[in-house]
């Protein structure tokens, strides 16, 4: 039986992915000083609870990716002749499955806080000999904890369109939208400073509510991709449209009178296989093997398409 080799990227895409790394470490590094400062002025307030966690789901991505990395360039091997670039789909769905669980139970304790109108308390604390309200030090928290996700999440999309990367784009793209969390957060804070019980409470609901829809999407998407669902570019929702050029660059061969293709996605690369009815029988084996070749060499994302020849109906 015949193993594949290790897929390699192209060295210019392996530099953007290496700095990819990169940035997801500096991401999880951030990450984990943010869960730290939320923690120390967690209070009874909803909204902070809600935000903590959303901080600690958070952690999931980065670290899924820096794990998948490890495994995902292993020779595939007898047991496993695909070899594991699908180590990234998983991760991608590990996360999103946790996002969508988590978001759900916030917004349902959320809602109870609510229907039971329970009063949240915010106290004060003495710093320097000075009493300050604590909603103060929660709503500089919560400034700090948007800051680094926002303006790494903007470096992270654009990094993961380079090479292909679904995990660490939905994340960046939740965290350039984490600005939205931190604003609920505040105002729920501001809320029960100005005497509005509910506003802690809805505040955390509506948080919730962004997590589990953020969660849910991402798992239609993870679970798309592991069903072999025809491939997507990383920042678009419709269809990659790769497999209808390499249809036209086979029909433009001398000897292909039709064909069709099929694409998986493996991760960040696609594999496939190419149907071709030909003319003739004549070299046919030397044609089939040049046409892998070509189509093997098309597109950087094209890990492996095996070409086929199908019997012509006539």
């Amino acid at each position: 039986m015949k193993i594949r080799q290790v897929y390699q990227l192209p060295p210019d895409k392996q530099k953007d992915l290496d700095y990819l790394v990169r940035l997801e470490w500096w991401n999880l590094g951030f990450r984990i000083s943010i869960v730290g400062v939320l923690a120390l002025v967690l209070g009874s307030s909803q909204a902070m609870r809600v935000a903590w966690f959303e901080d600690m789901l958070s952690l999931i991505p980065p670290i899924a990716f820096l794990i998948a990395m490890r495994y995902r360039n292993r020779p595939p091997n007898a047991i496993f002749p695909y070899g594991y670039q699908r180590a990234t789909s998983i991760a991608f769905l590990c996360a999103a499955t946790a996002l969508a669980l988590l978001g759900g139970i916030l917004l349902l304790d959320s809602l109870l806080k609510l229907a039971k109108m329970e009063h949240p308390s915010i106290g004060a604390v003495e710093l320097f000999g000075t009493t300050f309200w604590m909603g103060w030090l929660m709503i500089g928290a919560l400034i700090y904890s948007v800051i680094p996700p926002v303006i790494i999440g903007h470096l992270q999309m654009k990094a993961a369109k380079k090479v292909h990367e679904k995990t660490v784009f939905v994340d960046g793209k939740m965290s350039k939208a984490d600005w939205m969390t931190g604003l609920a957060a505040i105002a729920g804070i501001v809320g029960v400073g100005a005497g509005l019980w509910w506003a802690d409470a809805l505040a955390g609901a509506l948080i919730a509510l962004d997590v589990t829809k953020d969660g849910v999407t991402n798992v239609k998407e993870a679970v798309g991709d592991l069903l072999d669902r025809r491939p997507r570019f990383t920042s678009k929702a419709e269809p990659e449209h790769l497999a209808e050029e390499l249809e036209e660059q086979l029909c433009a061969m001398g000897w292909v009178a039709s064909a069709a293709v099929r694409l998986r996605e493996e991760g960040h690369i696609f594999s496939g296989e190419a149907f071709v009815v030909p003319h003739s029988d004549e070299n046919l084996a030397q044609h089939l093997r040049d046409a892998a070749q070509f189509l093997n060499h098309y597109d950087w994302r094209i890990y492996e398409v095996v070409v086929t020849a199908w019997p012509s109906e006539n």
